[in-house]
Parts: structure tokens; sequence; C-alpha cells
């Protein structure tokens, strides 16, 4: 086992420099830099800083490893429309991301798991139907749709939810890990959580719609597949309750796909995050980077391809790694 966890940590390697030379060439396919980076604060004087800085001038490896090098060290440069360091901006979206794309993951694995299992027991039932109709229709929902759909009825109509943001203007949280849910409740503010949690309901729910009904089916067609075993047959013929044949045999051996899509459906919502949190004004990297398009800010541009890049890859890591731990008969050699 523990061959095969360096062999997988190994295998990120060149993924990882294949995603930094991406990045870095991000910079220099769009033609010069010095105009990109500055924008309209170009000068002359302006443009021999940048080159001298991002050392434009050298063979394209030194730009290269010199890139490398500055990103190792935290440094991504500076934003164009700010004048921030990028890193500094970042850790202030970022938290702000991860507990969107958490919620989300949270809300579609109580929302998935369970009606698949129940679809699956009750195969070709009404309700096996009804949950692949609801599955279907997940994902084929476009975000920004139901996301606009869900201010004008929750927030605009019943006024049960705030509509956009994070916090209402006027509250502070003393800042620890940037999730506010967490600052709330380390800070014992019990009215600022709930607040919280108001504000992150909805755009939550509209991110969790797309992984509820991609985990849905994933949980019936293996939970199907498990059920028809023999040793599920075995169990049943003992008298084991149907209960018991679902939750102790069935589910424990229908994890393996079903851990592989949460895996990969964690991932997307962090990419999948940037049309939630423009449309939510939520302020988190994938708004931050969609600004940064429109405004041109290709620093920023940059940080953020390699955050959900990065993030992505390593939550496969740890997917791959799972595999051993929840199922032992599986060997690597």
């Amino acid at each position: 086992m523990l061959s095969y966890i360096v062999r997988r940590v190994l295998a990120v390697v060149p993924v990882l420099i294949g995603i930094s030379f991406l990045t870095f060439a991000l910079l220099h396919v769009i033609g010069n830099p010095c105009v990109a980076l500055l924008g309209d604060h170009f000068t002359p004087d302006a443009c021999v800083e940048i080159r001298l800085r991002y050392r434009l001038d050298d063979p394209l490896p030194v730009r290269y490893a010199h890139f490398v090098g500055r990103m190792l060290h935290g440094d991504l440069g500076n934003s164009i429309t700010t004048k921030r360091p990028v890193v500094a901006e970042l850790a202030e979206k970022l938290p702000a991301t991860f507990e969107l794309a958490l919620a989300a993951i949270v809300l579609a694995v109580l929302a998935g798991i369970p009606l698949g299992i129940v679809a699956a027991a009750r195969h070709n039932s009404a309700v096996d139907v009804g949950a692949m109709v609801w599955a279907m229709l997940g994902v084929s929902m476009p975000v920004f749709w139901l996301g606009l759909m869900l201010i004008y009825v929750f927030a605009f109509q019943l006024g049960w939810f705030p509509s956009l943001g994070r916090l209402p203007s006027g509250l502070t949280i003393p800042r620890w890990s940037g999730m506010y849910t967490l600052d709330a409740l380390r800070a014992g503010d019990m009215q600022a959580f709930k607040i919280v949690l108001q504000h992150l309901a909805l755009p939550a729910f509209a991110l969790s719609t797309i992984p509820a009904a991609f985990i849905a089916r994933i949980t019936r067609s293996s939970m199907l597949e498990v059920l028809g075993q023999d040793y599920i047959r075995t169990a049943r013929a003992k008298g084991v309750t149907e209960r018991a044949v679902v939750a102790r045999h069935a589910l424990k051996n229908a994890l393996l796909p079903l851990v592989t899509v949460i895996g990969l459906q964690t991932g997307a919502l962090l990419s999948g995050a940037v049309l939630t949190e423009t449309i939510f004004a939520w302020n988190g990297v994938g708004r931050w980077t969609v600004d940064a398009i429109t405004g041109s800010d290709y620093p920023v541009v940059q940080a953020g391809v390699l955050v959900f890049a990065v993030t992505f890859v390593f939550i496969n890591l740890i997917v791959d790694l799972s595999y051993v731990w929840l199922d032992p008969r599986i060997r690597y050699e």
C-alpha cells in the first residue's frame, strides 16, 4: 500500500509541472506582456520595470524557471487593478469559495445518496422513476437560471433569504479562517452564525443541484449492481432484514464509484462556483477571476486558473488514496 501511495504522489508532480507551465504561458500568448500587465497605465518606464521584474528579455526556459521560483516563494505578482499582491487577495477570496463549495457538496451528498439508495431499493417503482426524473432535471437545469429563480422567489417574493453577498452591511465577524460559519462559531456569536447560514443557503443550494443529481444516479446504479450479487441473496436467505442488507452489506461495497463521483464533483464545484458567485455577488475566487478577465487583470487570472487546477488535482489524489482504505481487497502492483 505504501508503494502505491508513493507512486500516486509522484505521479502528481508532472501534472503540477504541466499546470505551472500552462499558467506561465497564459501571460505570453496574449501579445505584449507589458501592455497586458500595465493596461491603461502603460508607459515606457513602467514597461522597463515590468521587463526587469518578469525577466521578459531572458530566454523562455529562464523565464519559466523564474516564474516557478517566484510561485514557490508565494509571489504571484501584483494585481493590475488594485496594485496589491495577488497572494494577499487570494488569501481573502479563497475561504469564501471553499465555504460555498463545501456547503454545496454536503447538501449534494445528503440529498443524492439517500435518494439513490431508495431508488435502488425500490427498483422500477414510482419512487425510482420519480427520483430519476428529478436527477435528470437537476443535471439539465443551468446554474445561472436556477440561481436567478431562487433569488426571485425566495428573496424578492417571499423574503425568506437575502439575495446577495456573504454578510449584510454593518455586520463584521472576527476573522480566523475566513469561512464565516467557522468564524461565527469560534466567536460564539450564534446570531451571526444564523445570518451567515441565511446568506449561504441560496447559493449553496443552486450549486448543489447538479452534483446531487449525479450522486443520486451513480448511487442508484452502483447499488443495483451490488444488490444483484450472490452474497446479497445469501444474506436475505439467512433472514437478514432488508434495511441491514442495504445499509451494512450493499452500501459499503457500492462506495468506490460513489467516492470517485463525490471527489470529481467537489473539484468541479470550485470551478462551477464562478457562475454562482457572480450571480449571488459572493466574494470568492470565482467572482474575483471573472472580474479579472473582464478587466484584463492577467496576474489575477493566472492565480485563479492555478488555484482551480491544483485543487482539482489534489482532490483526485485524495480520492485515489482513499480506495485502499475503503476496499482492502484492492492490491496494486
